[in-house]
């Protein structure tokens, strides 16, 4: 057995909580993590749907009662010392119980009392930041973490522990064909353009609204796959009702398929989510951004921004977002071959083996 082999870690705790986008990142290394033989397990709030999603993973969860403070009222504000000290008291209960000797924290309430709790029992800490605008709580666990993650460039200052890996992505999204040859094949079919539009799994109402007015104004050929979220299929469909002949669509609320659905596209009309960002430039699509405008310091412009100022997106703010401003955003882009260039600009903005690099990162702590 190497010397590299006895220091990595046996037992590895995950703190991710809250939303998708801190969850799915730290999922794809956990399995990573497990098929290497190494144990996994997840520290999680009692109400976050880190619980559900995990729910078939086999991987055991424990819970700490945490919830945020940036924002809130007094009172809370007040609470908040104590709630931390219960909560990091409980996680280093845990960690003591399993043996913990590696911690990695994707971000969310449970990461700053875990990271606490890791650095209380000489635990190693390392962070993983999805966005280009760092959260409050791996803003702050970056201080004592021994290394950190970043998925986009300069999101921390410059130092020997910043680490740039790219986010990690659902693995058929890494095996999507070079965009080069899919948008060749579909001009040598003779094929529309096609537009898919994705407003997340609650559906983006400014999306649904503007975006079909906009497209009916066109007037050009055009396949259009429409993504609106729960409960808002009739009501999308019914903006489509007066469509030219020259304008065919789909109006789903879910897309079981996203890989499918990036790689029979020709651009992409969505939010700017960190892990939506990642997937676009990692399946080489041409896309126009609608950063969500409560977005916690802005952070969907400032992800938007990474691929925006490669040429490969543009960028249209929500507060200027009308059925007509987007469709002279959207009438110089008709254009196949330019959209094979915008999408081939993404692909090489790419990091596909994110997942890998970040547990690599772990075994080397």
């Amino acid at each position: 057995m190497t010397e590299a082999t006895q220091t990595t870690p046996k037992h590895v705790m995950m703190m991710a909580a809250g939303t998708g986008g801190h969850v799915f990142p730290a999922l794809a290394v956990a399995k990573e993590l497990q098929q290497q033989g190494i144990e996994v397990s997840w520290l999680a709030t009692p109400t976050g749907m880190e619980n559900r999603l995990l729910k078939n993973h086999n991987i055991p969860i424990y819970q700490i009662d945490i919830q945020g403070v940036r924002g809130n009222g007094a009172v809370r504000k007040l609470l908040a010392p104590f709630k931390i000290l219960k909560a990091t008291l409980s996680a280093m209960r845990y960690m003591k119980q399993l043996k913990v000797d590696a911690v990695a924290g994707f971000g969310g309430y449970v990461a700053g009392p875990g990271g606490l709790a890791a650095r209380a029992l000489g635990i190693p800490v390392i962070i993983h930041e999805q966005n280009a605008i760092a959260g409050f709580t791996n803003t702050q666990l970056s201080r004592i973490a021994k290394k950190v993650c970043q998925a986009f460039p300069d999101t921390f200052p410059k130092s020997a522990k910043i680490v740039t890996t790219g986010n990690p992505v659902r693995k058929e999204i890494t095996e999507i064909l070079s965009p080069s040859w899919r948008y060749q094949e579909r001009e040598k079919a003779g094929l529309p353009l096609r537009i898919l539009i994705v407003g997340g799994s609650l559906g983006a109402q400014a999306l649904n609204e503007r975006v079909p007015e906009a497209l009916k104004q066109l007037n050009v050929p055009l396949n259009v796959y429409h993504q609106c979220g729960q409960n808002h299929a009739e009501a999308t469909q019914a903006r489509y009702v007066d469509k030219p002949a020259s304008l065919e669509v789909e109006v789903q609320p879910f897309i079981e398929d996203m890989a499918k659905a990036y790689s029979d596209a020709d651009l992409i009309i969505c939010r700017a989510g960190a892990l939506t960002v990642t997937e676009i430039a990692t399946a080489g699509v041409a896309a126009v951004f609608v950063p969500l405008p409560s977005a916690v310091d802005d952070h969907q412009t400032a992800n938007a921004g990474f691929l925006a100022k490669t040429g490969a997106a543009k960028i249209c703010p929500q507060a200027t977002l009308t059925p007509d401003s987007l469709k002279e955003l959207l009438a110089p882009l008709m254009n196949r071959q330019l959209l094979s260039e915008m999408a081939v600009k993404a692909r090489q903005q790419a990091q596909p083996d994110a997942t890998q690099h970040v547990v690599r990162l772990i075994q080397e702590l």
